[in-house]
């Protein structure tokens, strides 16, 4: 995932020298290892450099986005401010949401972060998949301005007892939105839930976005409407087609602004 901070081997070798580590211009797992070490905590690719985030879980930076098995890429280079972060959901795990951007036969699409279980590892964590400064394929005409979040586990009922096999707290129950389906859908495990929601808070910060609040209603709003008016929203707040993660943004990220009054 690392080939946009390696285009500037400038940057990686000064990097290096400063976290202590083998000087050639090229960040890989040492380099990646090194700086996790230097700064104490995981780092994200954030405008092609490695930087800190106050966050508890792994962060993977294995999963790359940059280019596809044809040759393409579902991605273009940023020119404007990162604005806002849009919540989406995606995929049955981590790596299964990510094999379905990485296959070109599908629309092309992608984030930049899937944030669920990872069946190799046995554990959740946060595949960093693109840069911040390559803009995804995630949310229409508000791509330009906003980086994806993927919340890797599925709503539908169809695949419940697949669910169960990663997520040992999701059940069913009925929709508490007004958007999408009015019978069941299968709830957010607890502990996806309480770790996406970290990771919201701590990919808020890094992105300066800390002084708007967070979007808690299910209206749908015009891009630049919201552009600088709110920090995290849902994918559901830019298409009336769109749904997730309604039923569960009361737990991903409804309350963060309260929640950091208090602190």
């Amino acid at each position: 995932m690392l080939e946009h901070l390696n285009d500037n081997k400038t940057y990686v070798k000064l990097l290096q020298n400063e976290i202590g580590v083998a000087v050639d211009g090229i960040a890989g797992p040492n380099t990646l290892k090194a700086a996790e070490e230097y700064y104490g905590k995981p780092v994200i690719s954030h405008n092609g450099k490695l930087v800190p985030i106050n966050f508890s879980g792994k962060i993977n930076h294995q999963y790359s986005l940059h280019e596809l098995p044809d040759g393409s890429k579902n991605w273009y280079y940023r020119k404007n401010n990162i604005d806002n972060i849009v919540v989406h959901w995606g995929g049955l795990n981590a790596p299964h949401c990510y094999q379905v951007f990485f296959n070109p036969k599908y629309a092309h699409t992608s984030s930049h972060f899937l944030v669920g279980f990872n069946p190799k590892s046995k554990e959740l964590e946060v595949l960093q998949c693109l840069d911040t400064a390559q803009v995804a394929y995630h949310a229409g005409k508000a791509n330009k301005q906003s980086v994806g979040v993927d919340i890797c586990q599925h709503p539908q009922k169809k695949y419940f007892e697949r669910t169960k096999s990663w997520y040992k707290g999701a059940e069913i129950i009925k929709n508490p939105s007004s958007r999408g389906p009015k019978g069941d859908i299968v709830d957010i495990d607890p502990q996806l839930a309480d770790f996406s929601r970290e990771f919201l808070v701590a990919l808020r910060s890094v992105l300066d976005l800390d002084h708007k609040p967070v979007c808690t209603d299910e209206e749908v709003y015009k891009i630049e409407d919201v552009k600088q008016q709110y920090s995290i929203l849902g994918h559901h707040n830019f298409s009336v087609q769109k749904w997730d993660p309604a039923p569960w943004a009361h737990k991903l990220y409804h309350g963060i602004d309260d929640e950091m009054k208090i602190c």
